[in-house]
């Protein structure tokens, strides 16, 4: 039996277990902020979604999910995507910047990156040419926040108050993060979207 779409609601709360895609349970116009990492198309077994797309595959999927996103954002709405740098797995492919262009094409406006250094370069997988210089991978421990907006980038709608205080405002601007990663082992179940308004969060599980 398929689970129902709106999973729960209260006041200040809504999760919701549907399509990115094809969801009608989120309103157009309606979202302040949206921070998401999507599946990084790399062969892990989710439950619900096929990772190992070709590339054109992945960033036309990239396109379709981004586009609902950018319907559900308010014009000063901002959206915080989270994503490999570059992959190597079935071909070496510039993930970041592809996606990025994809974004503007949308309609999104690019605003900066953040580098989220996790500082594990264990997870590698491929050398390439193993202690030679003939043939090399070089893989960076980092991926990135891209940071874009849909229209406006200063918050004119909300309560136009902020509580954010001057430690949390010079370590947040601060382009380089630095903290570890989840592990792999978790493997949720599905890509989370967290999409917050000014009076509600949505979150598709």
């Amino acid at each position: 039996m398929k689970k129902p779409s709106l999973f729960f609601e209260n006041e200040m709360i809504k999760i919701l277990n549907d399509d990115v895609i094809s969801t009608k349970l989120v309103e157009n116009q309606s979202i302040d902020l949206i921070v998401t990492s999507p599946p990084y198309n790399v062969d892990i077994q989710y439950n619900s979604h096929k990772d190992d797309l070709t590339y054109s595959e992945y960033l036309e999927f990239s396109h379709q999910w981004m586009s609902r996103c950018y319907e559900w954002l308010k014009d000063d709405g901002r959206f915080c995507l989270n994503v490999p740098l570059d992959k190597n797995k079935g071909g070496q492919q510039s993930v970041g910047a592809d996606v990025t262009t994809i974004a503007k094409q949308i309609g999104f406006q690019y605003h900066s990156t953040i580098i989220w250094n996790e500082g594990n370069i264990s997870r590698r997988t491929a050398w390439g040419s193993w202690m030679s210089a003939s043939a090399p991978f070089v893989i960076a421990p980092v991926e990135l926040i891209i940071v874009l907006y849909k229209k406006q980038w200063k918050k004119i709608s909300g309560s136009k108050e902020s509580d954010t205080t001057k430690e949390e405002f010079m370590q947040w601007t601060n382009g380089v993060w630095t903290f570890n990663g989840e592990s792999k082992k978790k493997n949720w179940a599905s890509c989370p979207i967290s999409v917050r308004t000014s009076e509600k969060m949505y979150k598709n599980v």
